[in-house]
């Protein structure tokens, strides 16, 4: 079976790169199945439930250490009974200024809140969402129906994220047809990093694709990784892409 020696996580055979992290899949891993400890089916590294009777697999893992694990010594010398009960007789009065203390704490938290608070009090304001937090569901949405126009090679969707203004957006749609000729698309995911409001109709942000291709002439797999520094530009349709430059990490 396809495994990640990264991610310790067995694929299917149809797999040529971890569907997690992206790094290219060896033959079977080096360390033994190990039979279940109720049914008896082989279990592989990365398996959190058995396959044949749905034992987990930590929680049984566990157990066996618990039984096979041998009896040790304490790591120090108990007490001697006659020594614990002198010191539980030792100074019965620490034990009441604590309780003095905890009551001074809870007593002087209470007359705060309950006599200085409302006098310091100011009725709150609307208080003001961070860009990011405000931009990034925009942002979501636009890489969200960017995945989609791959996985289904809709290019009337890849086109409705970009706006009209976007640098060679006609040869930038050639290409694109290219792509999906030449190739199926298996997988799409996203990053998005960085979501900078500039003006109330601009922003910036990050976003990071990693792209699973199959070669229809080499019946290959390949994993495209690519960053790019985006502005977005809010129209009468919404926000819309209307630049990017790749940069590195990607």
């Amino acid at each position: 079976m396809p495994y990640c020696n990264q991610c310790q996580l067995i694929h299917g055979e149809e797999h040529r790169f971890c569907q997690r992290c992206g790094q290219l899949l060896k033959g079977s891993p080096s360390t033994a199945a190990r039979p279940c400890g109720r049914c008896g089916t082989l279990i592989w590294p990365g398996q959190k439930f058995c396959t044949e009777c749905g034992l987990p697999l930590r929680v049984a893992r566990t157990n066996q250490e618990e039984e096979e694990a041998p009896s040790r010594p304490p790591l120090f010398y108990p007490r001697r009974p006659e020594t614990m009960a002198r010191r539980r007789q030792r100074r019965p009065g620490r034990f009441l200024s604590l309780i003095a203390l905890a009551l001074i704490v809870v007593g002087g938290i209470y007359v705060f809140y309950k006599f200085i608070s409302p006098r310091m009090h100011v009725s709150p304001t609307s208080t003001p969402t961070s860009p990011q937090d405000d931009l990034r569901p925009e942002v979501e949405k636009i890489a969200e129906r960017i995945r989609s126009a791959h996985l289904n090679k809709d290019i009337n969707k890849w086109l409705s994220c970009y706006h009209s203004a976007y640098p060679n957006l006609g040869r930038v749609e050639n290409q694109m047809l290219e792509l999906w000729k030449n190739y199926d698309i298996k997988e799409v995911n996203y990053r998005i990093s960085n979501v900078q409001r500039v003006s109330d109709r601009e922003a910036t942000a990050d976003i990071v694709w990693n792209i699973q291709l199959y070669d229809h002439r080499t019946h290959d797999y390949t994993l495209v990784r690519q960053k790019y520094q985006t502005v977005l530009e809010k129209g009468p349709g919404g926000w819309k892409i209307r630049d990017s430059k790749e940069a590195a990490g990607g």
